[in-house]
Parts: structure tokens; sequence; C-alpha cells
């Protein structure tokens, strides 16, 4: 009796909780486990351009008649045709321009479409559909497109419902397509799959209707999740769309600038990748600056360094080869072409003399190798490849063409600048001295081009540049804090400089006097130039994480900052004749843009936007600074990165990013670690300046010094932690790290010290000190700043324990390591023995390696292959979304 009461009470219990939640349902296709059934997304708006006649092909057979589907033909346009926006005109066939316009779907989720005005009878009628669709998570989608007439759908360029229904190509983001046609009394859906990568895509459909058909001609589509995990969010946008690796890599760069004489016309080199291709292309533009019109532009291949004759008679070029180059001229006065120098073997620069009658100009001379396949490593500097290969000067006489070659000898010379009046050069020699640091000397020369008399003007122990003054007789020098001794130092005794720290001195050969213009001047000094115009000096400073422009006054000893409107300056160009500059950069959030600014009144103003176009529907996050007091009583300045759209309401996965080496983490826009598409993924991106950076003043920069890692990764920490306690829309179970070269390191030595990090990511990192001390290219000189007197045999503590190598049993954090197969500055090795190790200890590792690479990843397709391969290693781990990352590298089966 007990027993059945027990029962019909728990009877009672489950219809209880069946009337409250309603019966169990099955798991099926587009469902979760728990049933949510994945909606379809229908496009609703689209821009439509048409419908407009599409005529068969000419000379087609007498009675033949064109299938529809092969009227289509590929995708309609590429990335270079206008992007859709209301009204832009298309050139098309025979008629005047079409334009695209909005269209709203009708109840059916399709888009009307009529007959255009004119109709030729018997010809077919072409409509081109479309739309951007953004996902937040990698996914497989199925593409429906409806209607009742021959259709076709891309996206990204890719084909993925054919007019057969068939599959298309595949690019690596989109696997396996398949069709599945399904028909209905009065209309067809076409069905394709495509797996996409997360961020926004252009879908395309086109549609064509046959001559002779009649009743309704409509075309729509629909987009539904196929993935077991229904939770993918889709948005759809005409107007704008986020931000993507292929705009911060393809759109347009400008790679040179020159000024005219007189500040009125700026020449400019520029660079982009083919769409679709692994290949650049290179041209030549001329503008004038006032108007900001383009005067002249014209490709050709591999077009670069341009430049301006100080008379303004000439621009120049080189067009680069293989294995030889071209030096050309272009006369303003005529515009006539010409190369001055034809196919220079190793032609690598040139310099244009103030008087406009000569260029010098540097090629590189191969050594001969060794048939017995063996090499004496003769010096350090010996074991680089390319040490034995010798780079001389040369004259050419303008517009002549006649050359002299201008140095010899057993040491590479390189061309510093032309004295005010062009009768001498200098010119500089690295070589190797091992009796003090950094290991090698540089030599300033100065060499008199009349009777090619050579003087050697000093001995340098880390010489940047030189230059002359306008009077001829003193020199611009920039150098390290410690090149003059005491002069430029403002540090305690016993301190060690940071020689990456750059510094300004005048020095007069003569008399010897130096005046250490920057002593007291915080930012280092990237790039120089003394203006004959107005006799000031004008410089490009690294000020803290901005690169800004300022000019100095040698009678009041004072630093004026001017105002570009750019955060961070690539370089800058001067006009000789006019109190005019113009200068390239960009800014967090905004592309690279070209820059006039009036010297006098000290007024900028924008000139050029190469990217026009390429960035104008772009969703912007924004930007905002976040300094820490650390624990050791300084400042470490930092800044954050904030999604589109952001709300502070929500939990949001946040990146750190830092090099913690001696430069700052700059506010350069994009980049090969670009924060703000991290940001677009909706990631928030945290960028500490840890202690040793330059641009802060030399007892910052001096930090570096002999640290290897112990202050910095600290800092790095505390920052983290105390970002998280200041920043609650951060959630600190999905914080990742990440940072390269130095950072690298840094990330590696991270990983054995916290688990404030859910991920790690660490490029071209270096695992064991020692190791990268003698084998990287660079290595023992780099160690000979940053670990200045200190060796493997008498600081075991730094090369020893502050190596990640041997602290690997430690390592608590998945972290994913990637290097460049040949990568000369860090050896691969140095990945290799960090993954061997965490391997063999059992932790959460993985490895990939960039073949034909060296330390920069430079190849198109493989640096866009290797930025979504960080993302997607983050998407697995700190939102626990593995897809993206199991396509770009599943498991073997």
């Amino acid at each position: 009796m007990n027993l059945t009461r027990r029962c019909l009470t728990q009877l009672l219990l489950l219809l209880l909780v069946l009337a409250v939640l309603g019966p169990p349902v099955a798991a099926g296709k587009g469902e979760t486990e728990k049933g949510d059934a994945a909606p379809p997304v229908v496009i609703e708006r689209w821009w439509v351009l048409g419908p407009a006649s599409h005529p068969a092909p000419g000379l087609l057979p007498e009675g033949d008649e064109p299938e529809p589907a092969g009227m289509l033909g590929d995708a309609p346009f590429t990335r270079d045709w206008p992007r859709p926006a209301e009204g832009r005109e298309v050139a098309w066939f025979g008629g005047e321009p079409l334009r695209w316009e909005t269209a709203e779907a009708g109840k059916r989720g399709e888009v009307t479409l009529s007959l255009p005005e004119g109709a030729m009878e018997g010809t077919p009628t072409l409509a081109v559909l479309a739309t951007r669709v953004t996902l937040d998570r990698f996914a497989k989608v199925a593409l429906v497109l409806k209607g009742s007439d021959v259709r076709c759908a891309w996206i990204d360029g890719n084909s993925v419902v054919d007019c057969a229904g068939g599959p298309g190509e595949d690019d690596g983001d989109k696997k396996s397509k398949k069709k599945d046609k399904k028909k209905s009394e009065d209309e067809e859906e076409t069905r394709g799959e495509v797996e996409l990568a997360p961020g926004t895509h252009m879908l395309v459909v086109q549609t064509v209707r046959n001559a002779g058909a009649d009743g309704n001609w409509g075309v729509g589509a629909e987009i539904v999740p196929v993935d077991e995990d229904a939770e993918v969010r889709i948005r759809l946008d005409l107007e704008t769309w986020d931000l993507g690796i292929r705009e911060i890599v393809e759109a347009p760069k400008i790679s040179s600038v020159a000024l005219a004489p007189d500040g009125g016309r700026v020449v400019l080199g520029y660079s982009r990748y083919v769409p679709g291709t692994d290949e650049s292309e290179r041209w030549i533009e001329i503008r004038d600056v006032p108007r900001g019109q383009t005067v002249a532009a014209w490709r050709q291949p591999s077009a670069g360094s341009v430049d301006w004759s100080a008379d303004g008679r000439y621009i120049s070029w080189i067009a680069k080869g293989k294995d030889e180059s071209s030096l050309y001229l272009q006369d303003q006065e005529n515009g006539r072409s010409f190369p001055l120098l034809d196919d220079v073997e190793g032609l690598g620069g040139y310099l244009w003399s103030p008087n406009s009658r000569v260029i010098v100009y540097w090629a590189t001379e191969e050594a001969e190798k060794d048939e017995r396949g063996v090499k004496r490593v003769e010096s350090l500097m010996d074991r680089w490849s390319h040490f034995r290969d010798k780079q001389f000067l040369h004259l050419v006489t303008v517009p002549d063409g006649v050359t002299r070659r201008l140095t010899a000898g057993e040491i590479t010379t390189t061309a510093s600048a032309f004295s005010p009046d062009g009768g001498r050069l200098l010119f500089q020699r690295a070589v190797e001295d091992l009796a003090q640091r950094p290991y090698y000397r540089t030599e300033l020369w100065e060499i008199d081009l009349a009777t090619f008399e050579t003087t050697k003007v000093r001995d340098w122990q880390f010489l940047y540049d030189a230059s002359y003054a306008p009077d001829g007789k003193r020199l611009l020098i920039q150098g390290p804090p410690e090149e003059f001794e005491e002069a430029g130092l403002v540090l305690p005794e016993g301190v060690i400089p940071n020689s990456y720290d750059q510094q300004l001195f005048i020095w007069n050969p003569g008399s010897g006097k130096v005046q250490a213009i920057t002593r007291d001047f915080d930012p280092s000094v990237v790039e120089a130039r003394w203006n004959r115009q107005d006799g000031r000096i004008y410089l490009i400073a690294e000020e803290g994480d901005r690169r800004t422009f300022y000019r100095y006054d040698e009678k009041s000893g004072r630093f004026e900052e001017l105002t570009t409107g750019l955060e961070q300056l690539n370089y800058f160009a001067l006009a000789e004749d006019a109190p005019m500059a113009i200068m390239v950069g960009s800014s967090a959030w905004e592309p690279q843009s070209l820059v006039a600014l009036d010297l006098r009144a000290g007024l900028a103003r924008p000139v050029r936007h190469p990217a026009d176009g390429f960035f104008d529907g772009v969703r912007r996050g924004s930007l905002e600074a976040w300094n820490f007091t650390a624990s050791h009583g300084g400042t470490i300045e930092g800044r954050v990165y904030l999604p589109p759209d952001f709300d502070a309401e929500r939990k949001y996965p946040c990146i750190v990013y830092y090099y913690g080496g001696t430069s700052p983490v700059n506010r350069s826009f994009g980049g090969r670690y670009p924060k703000e598409w991290w940001a677009a993924r909706g990631y928030v991106v945290y960028v500490p300046q840890p202690s040793g950076a330059t641009g802060f003043g030399q007892p910052f920069s001096a930090l570096h010094v002999n640290d290897w890692g112990k202050t910095t990764s600290a800092e790095v920490i505390e920052g983290t932690q105390k970002f998280l306690e200041a920043h609650p829309y951060v959630d600190p179970s999905r914080v990742g790290c990440i940072g390269a070269s130095y950072g690298g390191f840094l990330t590696m030595l991270l990983a054995t010290q916290t688990d404030v990090f859910a991920a790690a990511v660490s490029h071209a990192g270096i695992s064991s000190i020692s190791s990268y001390w003698g084998e990287g290219y660079w290595g023992y000189t780099y160690n000979a700043i940053s670990a200045a007197e200190s060796f493997p045999w008498n600081r075991p503590d730094l090369y020893v324990q502050q190596s990640p190598l041997f602290r690997a049993d430690q390592a608590r954090v998945p972290i994913l390591l990637t290097h460049g197969a040949d990568d000369t500055n860090v050896p691969v090795g140095e990945s290799d023995a960090f993954f061997i190790a965490l391997k063999l200890l059992g932790k959460e590792v993985e490895y990939v390696q960039v073949e034909g690479t060296d330390h920069w990843l430079v190849d198109h397709d493989k640096r866009i292959l290797w930025s979504k391969t960080i993302v997607a290693w983050f998407d697995r781990w700190l939102k626990d979304q593995p897809g993206w990352w199991d396509h770009l590298y599943p498991e073997d089966e």
C-alpha cells in the first residue's frame, strides 16, 4: 500500500512537471539538443542593379537559343568594383549607366523585378542583387534562393549556388557546398551550403529572365544556420559592415612621398594587392597640394622610392625587377619619361644632389659562392648569409646618365647626405669591433665629389643618421644618449642607458663642440631633417604610444609640437623653397592618410586618403586611455580598444597585447597585429606599455636594460588584474594575451607565471635567451643593448632563469605558437624547443609554422591565414567557439 502511494505521488509530480515544461522535443536538423530551432534569416533589403537587357552572344548559330544559366557566367564584379551605395553609377553595356538602388522584399521574401523601359523584344534581361551578411562566429549556413527564374549566388566572389545547383569554387573559408532543389506549384528554391568565417561577407545574386517569359519575376534569399550550434547571430546591413582582415591587408597604401620644392605638388608611390591574388602592384601619382587634385597618374611594375629634384624639374622613381632595376626620370617641362639608369643589378636606392646635376645611387654586388659547398666563417657578422655581398656607391649625371663608381673596398658603404652645395657626401661603413658594445662600430666618412678624396669624420658606437647643417660645417647627428658620453645623458651614475632611445646632437667636427638638443626632451627621435628654408629642425618623435611632429628652433633652444591630426606619423617631406610639409600617417580606427602642413601658419589639412571608399561603411569602435600605478610606484600607460556598438552592460572577452621590448605599441591603424580587427570581432583589447619602452624619457627606457621580462611580466600581470577590477564589462574568465618577437618571449614567460589568462599566442617568441643570443642574426648585438655587459657565463640568472624553456614545467595557459619557418632574426628553433617541452609535459599547446616566411610575414595569402589562425585560437578558448579553429586545422581522420 505504501509503495502504491509512493508511485502515485511520483506520477502526479511527473505530470505536474510535464504540464509546466511541456513534452520533450527531439533534436533534429537546424535544432539544438535543447530543442531550439535555428530560424531562417530572411533578407528583407537589397541593393539592386538593373534590370537591364542582356543580349545573347554575337554570331550565335541560327536556331540556337542560349540557356539562361549560360547567360550568367562568373561573379558580376570583383573587389575593384564600386561598392553598392545609393545612386552610385556602374557603367553598363551599350547604353546609359545603371544605378544601385535599394529595394524591399515583399511578403514572400522576394524582390519584385520588372522589365526595363525600352527592353528589346526577344532579349533576356539581367538583374543583380547585393547585400552584406555578418556572422558573429564561424558557422555552416544554407543559402536558399527563391524565385521563378534562373538565379545564381556568390559570397565574397566565390560561387555558393550556381545555376545548375552544383558546387562552386572552394577558398579555404568555404569548404563544402551542395545543391538541393525543392519545387512547389509556382516557384523553385535553390539551396547551397557554405562554411563562413566570422565577420562580414558580400552576398551577390544574379537573376536572368529569358526572352518571352511571362508571369511575376521575383528573387529573394534566406539564410539558415545548419550547424548543431544554433547560437550564431546573423546581421544584415546594406550601409555598414564590420572591419575585416582583407580590408587591412588589401587597402591601397602610400609607400613613398616627395614634395616639390615650391610645395605646390606632391609625388606619391602607391602599392596594393591585386584582388583575389597574391600579387602586388605599384603606381605613381602627382597631386596638386592646394587643390587636392590628381595631376597625373600611371602604373609601372614595382615602381617606388619616388623623389623630386631640388630644382623641381624632375621626379624620379625606381622600377624594381627581380635582380635588376631601373631609375626613371620624368621631365616636368615636357612630360618626357626615360630611364636614367637601365637594368642595374642590385640597385637599392639613391639621393639627389642639392644642385640637381648628379644622383648618388647604391648597388649590391653578390659574393661568389665556394663551389666546394663549404664556408669558413671569418667573423661574427660573416654568419649572416648576405654579409659577403657588398654595397657600393656610384654617381650618375642628370640628364645624360654618365656613371662613375664612387666607393670600393671590402666593406659595404651607405650614403647619408649631400652637403648644402652638393660638393661633398657623407657615407657610413659598419666595421666589426669586438672590443666594445655593440661589437661593431660605425665609421662616418666624407668624400669630395670633385677629387674623390675621402676623410674619416669619426668612429661611432651606434650611429643612426648624420646630415649637414645649412651652414655646411656642422652635422646633425641621430644617435643613442651615450654617444657623446655625459653630454646627452640624464641618468644617475651607474645606470646603463637604452641605446635604442634615439637622441639628436648638433656637432661641429672642427671644434668638437656638441649640443645635445634632446637631452631634456623625453620623446625618442624617429627621423629628423634640417630645413634650409627656415633654418629649423623638423622631426618625427616617438612620444609615448604616438609618433608626433615637432620642430626645433636653435636660437631659442625650444621644441614646438605641430598639430597634424594624425596619431602615428610614418614619414614626412619638406619643400625646399616654401614653408610647407607633407606627411603620411594614420590613427587608431583611422586608416592611412596624406596631410599637408603650412609651417608658417601651423595649419594642417588632409590632401589624400589612399583607400578612399575602402572603409566608407566600416563600423568603427572607440579608444580610451587607461593607465595604472604599478606596485613599484611608476605609471604604466595603456589604451583600450572597444568594439563597435559597445555596451557596458555586457560581458566581453578580452585580448591583452604588448611588446614589452624596447619600443611602445604605437597607434597606427591595422598592421600585423590589428587591434581594430580584434575589436571588430567582439573583443575588448587592452594594450599596456611596460617599462623599458622608448618615447617616455631616458629613465623609463633604461629599465629595459638587463631586465629580460623581470619587470615587464610583472607589470603585464598586475596591469591586467587592475584592468579587470576597473572594467566590469570584461569577463575575467575569458582573457587572452598575445605578443610577437620580444613580446612572444613575454607571452611564453607569462604562460609560466600566471593563470590570469585563459589562452595565449606567441609569434616568433624567444624561449631560450642564450640560444637566441648565439643563433639569431642580431641576437648578440641586440643583447649588447638589452643585456649590456651580461653574458651566459656571467649572468645565468638572466639567461637561464628568465628563459621560458627552463620554466616550461610551470606552464599553465593553453598557448598557440606561430613562427616563420625561415626566420633569421629569431630562429624557428625557439618555438620548436618550447613546443617539444610543453608536449612532453602534457600541456595544452598548438604550433603553426608559416613556410617560406622570415620574421615579418609579408606574403599576402599566408598573412591572412596566419591572422585568422590567431583569432580562431582566441575564439576557441575565450568564446567557446572551436568551429573556426577546427575548420582551419581539422584533426586527421
